[in-house]
């Protein structure tokens, strides 16, 4: 059954959100909708250039539904029923069901939450370096702002900087069909392979750190380490392209309450996690979600944070440690081939486009 949009309960906000990423975008939308002033700033409105693929589970389209753009996303996505957990030499560990998950490139997604955006919303390109002048005149600030988050380094205790576990994620697309949908664990790597929108195929892996001046270099740096285990891998890094491909770290956020003074962290910005259990978009989009029906509900905005606090502080924080936990898991090195023993044949949940 549809959840209709909550009603504004009490005098409208002037609300400024800082991020225009999923996160951002979507409770723009949302408030906006609940007859909120929004303000949506950003340095720069662009649509990713490389649309890699997003796992985009049930209480995730849920809200894509309220937000009036599940249909297109479903046009658009792929819906593989499952695939599977292997090992470097190519055993099945496991079964992966997909969960009812959509498989979507983060780029149709940012333009379908673009293009949704209400007239009545005030973007502007630009980059903020303090975010005191916006505290001051809005009643809420939103920090959707990702994992170095501005916001939460600007206005939590001991500025709160985020971590990095020191691995490299390389994630692309190529053009062929996908040769297989699997996610293998090596000895210290990892790679996945997944359908895009069902013409294509959407890969990532994840190797200890090492990054190159080039993403050419940084392709043929994975080659060395992972090529050469399966025939399957082998094909998607051949049809791999650097202009299609992407570079870059694993960061997490540290564990902070997301409410204080007047300003709110959705997202990235609240709980940024490692990509193995593929939900940071899905915890963003339940954040914007919620925080709209809890500015709706409560009586005033300090009760709202409360609720909104109550509401997705555990969830996000769940997500973050679940996360980091099946990273150090899938990355095992020395204790792969015990992994392996152990894992042989035991259920897992699902494939997920990984990139969350």
């Amino acid at each position: 059954m549809d959840r209709p949009l909550p009603t504004l309960r009490g005098e409208p906000l002037q609300i400024t959100i800082l991020g225009a990423g999923i996160a951002g975008l979507a409770a723009a939308t949302l408030l906006a909708r609940t007859g909120h002033r929004v303000e949506l700033l950003d340095e720069r409105f662009v649509i990713p250039a490389v649309g890699t693929v997003l796992g985009l589970f049930r209480p995730a389209q849920e809200v894509l539904r309220r937000l009036g753009v599940l249909e297109a996303a479903q046009e658009l996505a792929a819906a593989p029923e499952r695939g599977t957990l292997r090992a470097a030499d190519g055993r099945v560990l496991a079964d992966l069901p997909s969960g009812g998950a959509l498989l979507l490139s983060r780029s149709v997604l940012v333009r379908l939450l673009q293009e949704a955006l209400p007239v009545e919303v005030r973007t502007e390109t630009r980059r903020i370096q303090d975010v005191r002048p916006l505290r001051d005149r809005a009643d809420l600030l939103i920090g959707a702002d990702g994992v170095h988050s501005l916001v939460r380094r600007s206005g939590w205790p001991g500025r709160p900087a985020a971590r990095s576990h020191g691995m490299t994620v390389l994630r692309g697309t190529t053009d062929a069909p996908p040769p297989e949908i699997s996610e293998t664990w090596g000895g210290g790597w990892l790679f996945g392979i997944t359908p895009l929108a069902g013409i294509g195929t959407n890969w990532f892996a994840c190797i200890p750190e090492h990054r190159t001046p080039t993403t050419r270099a940084s392709l043929e740096h994975l080659r060395t380490v992972v090529g050469g285990h399966r025939p399957a891998i082998d094909e998607v890094l051949a049809a791999a392209a650097p202009e299609r491909t992407l570079v870059h770290g694993i960061h997490t956020a540290p564990a902070v309450l997301p409410v204080r003074e007047g300003t709110v962290l959705l997202g990235d910005a609240a709980h940024a996690m490692a990509p193995n259990l593929g939900h940071g978009a899905n915890t963003a989009l339940a954040d914007a979600a919620a925080l709209a029906e809890a500015l709706a509900e409560a009586p005033g905005p300090s009760a709202a944070l409360r609720s909104y606090a109550l509401r997705r502080t555990l969830p996000g924080q769940a997500w973050r440690l679940g996360s980091a936990m099946m990273m150090r898991l899938a990355m095992l090195e020395t204790g792969a081939p015990l992994r392996d023993r152990l894992l042989g044949g035991a259920p897992l949940s699902g494939p997920s486009g990984r990139g969350s």
